[in-house]
C-alpha cells in the first residue's frame, strides 16, 4: 500500500483528464443491479431495508418512532436520551410503549394559541417558556402543582410573530444564537469550531460548517432526513471520492465475506464529508481513526480501492518486501486465504537476500507455510549477518555457525530448528543455481553453506524404535461406543445447534474422515450405486486434496444426513456445505475444524459429569486398563473407525476388510500406517489366547493335547480351528478334500474360543438349507446341508461340555474371553441411528 505522502494528487490532475478516466474505470466496475430496493443508481443513495437480514438494521422499538438504527440497539439516540432524562423510573419495556411525541424534536409550534414560534421541550417557545418559569416561581409556595395548562388559562399571554428558523436542513427551531443557529446546533457548531484553525466568528465560518456538516433533506415534503433512515447519499461526496467509496462498499458486499452494516457505511461517509476529503487512494483505513473494531472493515475498503487504482494505473508502488498470498500462485490448500495474509521481508536489509527470496517465491508454485518459513528464517539470518558485518564475498563457515546458533536459540524445538536450517539451505542452493542472481551470488564462497553433519538440531531426544500403535493412538471401541450411546446428553443453546453438534459428531464417528474432511463435506455428499446403496462423497484434507474413494455407509448414516439436510431447509439455510458456518458473515463457508473439536470436548465433558465410564477396557496389547476419556479428540473417532474395519469378520470368522481396501477408505499415503490397525487386532487376540490354557477339541468334543513343538509340522490353522490332514497341511491349507466343510472332517480340531463363529456358521448352513428347500433341490443336497448342521451342533455341544467340565476359575476366564470376542465382532459392523428430528419438535430456531 502506498504511503500517505506518495498518493497521487487526483484533484490537481483534473485538467489532464486523469480524474475522468479514473472515475470511468470505477463506474465500469460497479454492478447496476446491486441491492435492488435498497440502492438507487440514479441518486446514488443507499437506503437500508429493515426487512433484509443482510443489512443489519432495524427500526427504533419505541412506538411511533420510525428512526432506523443498527440491529440490537433497540432505541434510537433521541429516544434513549429522553428515556434517561424524563422517564428514569420506567423500565425500557414500559418506556417503548409510550408513543414518541414529534413535538419533542421542535417540529411543532408553541402551545400558546396563534404563536408562530417553535417550542422547546415544554411545548413553549423560548420567550413564553421564560414567562411561565417566572409565574411558576411566584406561585410555587402556594400552588406547588402549578402547570402550563393553569398558566395558559389564568395569565394573559400574547402570541408572537414568527422568528427566523435555523438554517440547518430539517431543523425548524427558532434562531437563538448570534451565529444564526438554534440552541442545539449552536452547541454542535461551537464544538466543531474548536477543532478548526479558523475563528468561529470569522466571516463564512458558519457557511463552511453547514457545507461540511449538514445534509439536505431526503424528502422535502415529509421533512425526512437521511439520518432518520440511516441512508448514505454517495452523491453528496465530491468526485472521485464518491465513486471510490461506492466501489469499495459495493465490492466488499458482493464478495460476501461479511454483512453490510449500513450504520458503519453512513458513519464513514459522514466522517469523509466532514473532513473534506477528495480521494481515498493511498490513505490508511480511509483516513478514519478511532474505533478499532472498524479497522478490519476500513482496511478492506482501503485495499479494494488501492487494488483498483493499481489495475487502472498499472503502477504498483507497494513495498516489494511485503508479500501477499493473494498475488501469488500457491499450492492448493483447504485453509482459507485472507486478503492481507502473506510474508514480511522488511526485516531483511540486504538486497541480495531479498532478491533471492523473491525469485524463489516466484519461480514456481509454493506452499504458504514454506514461504512464511523462508521469510521468518532469513529475517533472522539477515539480522545475524548485519551485526557481523561480513561482506557477501567474504562469508564463510564462521558466519554460518552464527546463523545456525541464532536459529537454535530462537527456536528451541528440534523440529522447528530442522525446518529453519532447511530453509537456509533452500535459498542458498537456489541462489547459487539461478542465473539471474549471478551478481552477487556467484561471488559468495562455498564455505557459507549448510553442513548437514554439524548443522543439526540440538537437544533432540533419541527417537525410540518405531511402534505401530503410536501413529494412531489406539482408542478402545467400547469407549467410543459409550460416548455415542450417550450423545443425547449433549445440549447446546438451541435445538438447532444441538442437532447440528450431534449430527456432526455422528458423521465423524460413523465415517471416520479427518476433521477437516468432515467439516468440509458438501451438501450433496451422498451418492448411490446402481442398486440404490448409499455412499459418502468426500474430499481429501491432505495434499493433493483430490476426491477421496467414495465410502459405503450404513442406511442409518444416510438417514441421519438426510434428516440434518431437512432441518437446515426448514430453518431457511441454503448452503453448498453440509455443515455451514453461522458466523456473522454473508459468505457461504463451512464450519471450522476447531468447531468440531469443541463439540467433541463438550460431549466428553458432559459424559464424564453425568455418565462416566467406570469399567476397564482392553488396550492395544490386550491388557485391561482404565482409559482416560479426556485424551479423546476428533481424530480418535477416525482411528476407532479404522480399527473397527480391521477387526470386522464375516459369519465364518474371516476378516472382511483387506488392508489395501482399508488404505483406500482411510486415504493413507503409507501402507505401514494402515497395517498398524491389523497389528493391534493380532496383538489383542494373541493376548486373549495367552490367558487360557492351550486345548483343542476334536469332532466328537474330546480334548486333544497340544504339542507346541510339533504343531507347526503336523497341523495348520484354518477358519475356526486347526486341520491335521497330512496332505492339506503340506499344501498349506489349499488341498481340502471336503471343500472346507471342517465340521464334518475327522482331521479337524475346533478352537474353544471360536464358539461364536461356530454358532454363526450353523446359522448360515441353516439358511442355505432353507433356500435349497425353497428351490426344490434334490434330496441328497438337503441331506448334505442337514448333516452339516448336525455336525456344527455336535461341535458346539462338545465345546459347551468342555467348558462346563473346567474348574471354576478356568471356566470364568474362557467365558469372559468369549464374551469379549462376541462384543468386538458385534460392534465392528453394527450400524447406529440417532433421530435429529425429535430435537426440534416442530420448532425452527436456527442460530
Amino acid at each position: 500500500m502506498a504511503a500517505e505522502g506518495s498518493r497521487p494528487n487526483l484533484v490537481d490532475a483534473e485538467q489532464s483528464g486523469e480524474v475522468v478516466e479514473w472515475i470511468g474505470f470505477l463506474r465500469n466496475r460497479l454492478s447496476p443491479g446491486w441491492r435492488p430496493g435498497e440502492f438507487d443508481g440514479e441518486t446514488l443513495t443507499l437506503i437500508p431495508d429493515v426487512s433484509n437480514p443482510r443489512t443489519n438494521v432495524e427500526k427504533c422499538a419505541r412506538a411511533a418512532c420510525e428512526v432506523v438504527i443498527i440491529k440490537g440497539s433497540i432505541l434510537c439516540p433521541t429516544c434513549r436520551r429522553e428515556w434517561r432524562t424524563n422517564y428514569k423510573s420506567l423500565s425500557r419495556e414500559h418506556f417503548v410503549l409510550i408513543p414518541r411525541d414529534v413535538r419533542a424534536g421542535g417540529a411543532q409550534g408553541c402551545l400558546v394559541a396563534e404563536c408562530e414560534r417553535s417550542h422547546k421541550t415544554q411545548g413553549l417557545c423560548n420567550t413564553h417558556a421564560d414567562a411561565f418559569s417566572v409565574a411558576r416561581r411566584t406561585n410555587r409556595a402556594l400552588r406547588p402543582d402549578y402547570s402550563i395548562e393553569t398558566w395558559l388559562t389564568e395569565a394573559t399571554v400574547r402570541p408572537l410573530s414568527a422568528a427566523p428558523k435555523c438554517p440547518f436542513p430539517g431543523c425548524r427551531s427558532d434562531v437563538l444564537s448570534r451565529f444564526g443557529l438554534c440552541a442545539h446546533h449552536h452547541v454542535t457548531y461551537s464544538k466543531w469550531s474548536k477543532t478548526q484553525p479558523m475563528n468561529r466568528d470569522s466571516e463564512g465560518a458558519v457557511d463552511f460548517w453547514l457545507t461540511r456538516w449538514n445534509e439536505p433533506l431526503m424528502d422535502l415534503e415529509a421533512g425526512l432526513t437521511f439520518a432518520s433512515a440511516c441512508a448514505t447519499p454517495f452523491a453528496l461526496l465530491p468526485e472521485p471520492l464518491r465513486w471510490e467509496f461506492l466501489y469499495a462498499v459495493q465490492t466488499r458486499d458482493l464478495i460476501g465475506r461479511a454483512h453490510l452494516r449500513a450504520t458503519d457505511v453512513r458513519a464513514t461517509y459522514l466522517s469523509m464529508r466532514r473532513a473534506g476529503a477528495t480521494t481515498l487512494v493511498g490513505l490508511a483505513t480511509l483516513g478514519r481513526a478511532g474505533n478499532r473494531n472498524l479497522v478490519p472493515m476500513l482496511g478492506e475498503w482501503q485495499r479494494l480501492i488501492d487494488d483498483a487504482h493499481r489495475d487502472w494505473s498499472g503502477v504498483d508502488d507497494r513495498d516489494r518486501k511485503v508479500l501477499y498470498f493473494r498475488d501469488m500462485e500457491l499450492r492448493p490448500s483447504v485453509r482459507t486465504l485472507g486478503p492481507t495474509s502473506g510474508a514480511d521481508l522488511r526485516g531483511i536489509e540486504q538486497d541480495w537476500i531479498v532478491d533471492a527470496v523473491l525469485s524463489w517465491v516466484n519461480a514456481t508454485r509454493r506452499g504458504r507455510a514454506s514461504v512464511q518459513e523462508i521469510a521468518r528464517t532469513w529475517t533472522l539470518a539477515a539480522e545475524v549477518l548485519r551485526v557481523r558485518g561480513t561482506p557477501p564475498s567474504l562469508l564463510g563457515r564462521a558466519d554460518m555457525n552464527a546463523v545456525v546458533s541464532a536459529v537454535r536459540k530462537r527456536w528451541p524445538l528440534a523440529n522447528t530448528q530442522r525446518r529453519a536450517i532447511h530453509a537456509v539451505e533452500r535459498i542458498l542452493t537456489y541462489g547459487r543455481s539461478e542465473s539471474s542472481l549471478a551478481d552477487p551470488w556467484a561471488s559468495i564462497p562455498g564455505a557459507f553453506s549448510v553442513d548437514r553433519s554439524q548443522d543439526r538440531p540440538v537437544d533432540q531426544p533419541e527417537r525410540p524404535a518405531p511402534d505401530v500403535d503410536e501413529p494412531f493412538r489406539f482408542v478402545p471401541q467400547p469407549i467410543i461406543d459409550w460416548l455415542m450411546d450417550h450423545a443425547d446428553l449433549l445440549e447446546r443453546k438451541t435445538a438447532f445447534l444441538t442437532a447440528e453438534a450431534r449430527a456432526m459428531i455422528f458423521v465423524q464417528e460413523r465415517c471416520g474422515r479427518r476433521t477437516t474432511e468432515t467439516t468440509m463435506l458438501k451438501d450433496d455428499c451422498i451418492s448411490y450405486d446402481s442398486e440404490g446403496a448409499p455412499y459418502l462423497e468426500w474430499q481429501r484434507g491432505k495434499p493433493p486434496y483430490t476426491k477421496g474413494k467414495r465410502l459405503p455407509i450404513h442406511q442409518e448414516t444416510h438417514d441421519v444426513i438426510r434428516q440434518w439436510q431437512r432441518i437446515k431447509r426448514d430453518n431457511g439455510i441454503e448452503s453448498e456445505w453440509l455443515f455451514p458456518s453461522s458466523a456473522f458473515s454473508s459468505a457461504d463457508k463451512p464450519r471450522s475444524a476447531s468447531f468440531l473439536r469443541d463439540r467433541i470436548r463438550d460431549l466428553i465433558a458432559v459424559v464424564l459429569e453425568e455418565a462416566p465410564y467406570e469399567s476397564t477396557v482392553e488396550g492395544a496389547d490386550g491388557n485391561l486398563l482404565y482409559f482416560d476419556m479426556t485424551t479423546i479428540d476428533a481424530y480418535s473417532f477416525r482411528h476407532a473407525f479404522a480399527q473397527r474395519l480391521a477387526d470386522a469378520t464375516d459369519a465364518d470368522g474371516r476378516p472382511t476388510t483387506p488392508p489395501e481396501v482399508l488404505q483406500e477408505y482411510m486415504g493413507h499415503d503409507s501402507f505401514t500406517t494402515t497395517m498398524a490397525y491389523f497389528e493391534v487386532t493380532a496383538k489383542r487376540r494373541k493376548k486373549a489366547l495367552e490367558a487360557i490354557a492351550p486345548r483343542r477339541i476334536d469332532l466328537h468334543g474330546r480334548v486333544v493335547p497340544v504339542d507346541r513343538e510339533r504343531d507347526g509340522f503336523t497341523r495348520i490353522a484354518v477358519t475356526l480351528g486347526h486341520c491335521l490332514e497330512p496332505q492339506n497341511v503340506s499344501a498349506g491349507g489349499h488341498s481340502c478334500m471336503l471343500d472346507h466343510a471342517c465340521e464334518s472332517c475327522p482331521f479337524f480340531l475346533a478352537d474353544p474360543l471360536e464358539r461364536e463363529g461356530w454358532v454363526a456358521k450353523r446359522q448360515q448352513l441353516r439358511i442355505k438349507l432353507e433356500r435349497a428347500r425353497a428351490i426344490l433341490s434334490p434330496q441328497h443336497m438337503l441331506d448334505h446341508y442337514a448333516a452339516r448342521v448336525e455336525d456344527c451342533t455336535s461341535v458346539i455341544d462338545g465345546i459347551d461340555r468342555y467348558i462346563n467340565s473346567l474348574p471354576d476359575d478356568e471356566r470364568a476366564t474362557i467365558t469372559t474371553a468369549l464374551d469379549k470376542i462376541t462384543e468386538v465382532r458385534r460392534r465392528a459392523t453394527a450400524p447406529r441411528l440417532i433421530h435429529l428430528s425429535e430435537l426440534l419438535g416442530g420448532r425452527s430456531d436456527a442460530a
